[in-house]
């Protein structure tokens, strides 16, 4: 990629490239803006988002691609293009649409928003409806991230969902990572400690259904039912909603709780399921009472808070350091398990395996929250060192966990590659490619494995796949221009 500069700075009235007039800065975070701006083709008022880090690939940073060619729904903020400007900064094009989040909303209680159940439930259910058109679509979706930070409230109420960038279609392999640690406080705990977010539709709506109980938990009562995300990965104890607010109706209190059921398979099984279930506690707390005395208060902070802080900023050696330090005091595993995300992040491979070195015993003694997770991230290392020895004693600790799946065929098929043992690679490839197809890392390895194999109009089918998943990825497009000189395309 021919990049001029590592990082794009608008400004108003900048224009970006022969595409936008910038009109104003509607959100600043660490790891992009927001502009209101005009679309010079047409003039026609859109929000686009750019990233600040325009190094990464164009996979890292679409978020909500999957959005692009599925019907508009009023509860979700409309995705039109994205791609990249003069090979250079990438944009994201989405619906204008003048608003502020439910966040703000509801740090702003003062104005008294959020002071009935009426106007409240409103919210929430346009937040149900919106999900459960993603889990609808024929290629379903999983938000990921539904927190008040991304829901949009507008005039009269209207709602809309937005911020994709977490989202995975069923059976994702390394999807995007999050790093903010205020989202954690809203996640499962399955996926409140782990690199990436993956698994089975149901595995991944069962987790939306875990977010859409702490976002009820927090209209009823104006707190989070855990303040930190150790809290949150260990499913630590909370106040019931009645402890807190004892205006609410014990249905409605029973919907809460059947959300933030620890094990995944003991909430409700489907958005529909817990649609219905509101709906009929909702109309119950109306009649009762239509005053919530809700207030807001800030969680408490620990250990954890401050690491997920520094992931959040990026100081990954910072976030190591703080969770080492938590460790040797406390020997707390998830502080250990923190630990090693950040030097994996942090690029720190060689510090990472020491401290697995070091803590061998421990991690093998089976009292992690989320082993399986962490023991993929250590054959990921040691595939980065090629110690391939190691990295087949951790696959093998992984195996034992859990049932085998597409992530551990997709590593066992890289060590086989590192093996030289091409056609077995192959197959465990091509088998991960039937199970999760379309995924670029799967068919940038299966091009390299049809290469090493000679066989080369298989590799440049594989390529032409590549292209169609990832058409501006430039080290696709050099390997296309190589295949036309040598005459396999």
């Amino acid at each position: 990629m021919n990049i001029k500069s590592a990082h794009f700075l608008p400004g108003t009235n900048k224009r970006l490239g022969d595409k936008y007039l910038l009109l104003e800065c509607l959100g600043d975070g660490s790891h992009g803006w927001v502009w209101r701006a005009e679309r010079l083709q047409d003039g026609k008022i859109v929000a686009v988002k750019i990233p600040k880090d325009i190094t990464r690939e164009d996979r890292q940073l679409a978020e909500g691609k999957e959005l692009l060619d599925v019907e508009p729904h009023e509860n979700i903020v409309q995705i039109f293009d994205m791609g990249r400007i003069d090979n250079e900064w990438f944009y994201i094009e989405m619906e204008y649409f003048p608003s502020q989040t439910l966040a703000q909303k509801l740090d702003d209680r003062q104005r008294n928003f959020g002071q009935t159940y009426e106007r409240l439930f409103r919210i929430y259910r346009q937040v149900l409806c919106a999900v459960h058109y993603l889990a609808e679509l024929p290629v379903p979706i999983s938000h990921g991230d539904i927190k008040p930070h991304n829901i949009l409230v507008g005039e009269r109420d209207l709602v809309k969902l937005t911020d994709f960038g977490s989202s995975a279609l069923p059976e994702e392999i390394y999807v995007r990572t999050r790093e903010n640690g205020g989202t954690v406080l809203y996640s499962a705990p399955e996926f409140s400690n782990v690199d990436s977010r993956r698994g089975s539709l149901k595995e991944l709506l069962l987790g939306d259904i875990y977010s859409l109980g702490v976002l009820l938990y927090q209209l009823l009562t104006g707190k989070l039912p855990h303040d930190t995300p150790a809290q949150v990965q260990r499913h630590a104890p909370f106040k019931l909603p009645t402890e807190i607010n004892s205006s609410i109706h014990t249905d409605l209190e029973q919907v809460v709780l059947t959300c933030l059921q620890k094990r995944a398979e003991d909430r409700f099984s489907t958005i529909s399921e817990l649609i219905h279930a509101f709906d009929s506690a909702a109309s119950k707390q109306l009649k009762v009472g239509a005053i919530a005395p809700v207030f807001q208060t800030k969680p408490h902070q620990d250990w954890s808070s401050a690491v997920l802080e520094a992931m959040s900023n990026q100081s990954y050696q910072k976030a190591a350091q703080l969770a080492s330090q938590e460790y040797s005091r406390s020997k707390d595993l998830q502080a250990l398990h923190q630990q090693l995300i950040a030097l994996y992040r942090a690029n720190r491979l060689f510090d990472f395996e020491k401290v697995v070195e070091d803590n061998k015993a421990i991690l093998l003694e089976g009292k992690l929250t989320q082993p399986a997770a962490l023991f993929e991230l250590i054959v990921k290392t040691n595939l980065q060192l090629r110690n391939i020895s190691q990295a087949k004693y951790w696959l093998l600790q992984r195996k034992q966990i859990e049932a085998e799946n597409a992530t551990t065929m997709y590593l066992e098929s890289s060590i086989l590659g590192l093996e030289a043992k091409y056609t077995e690679a192959r197959a465990l490839l091509e088998k991960v490619n039937q199970t999760t197809p379309m995924k670029f890392h799967v068919l940038s390895q299966l091009i390299l494995v049809c290469e090493q194999m000679r066989d080369y109009s298989s590799a440049a089918a594989y390529l032409k796949a590549a292209l169609r998943v990832a058409p501006l990825d430039n080290s696709m497009k050099e390997k296309k221009e190589l295949y036309a000189k040598l005459g396999v395309i």
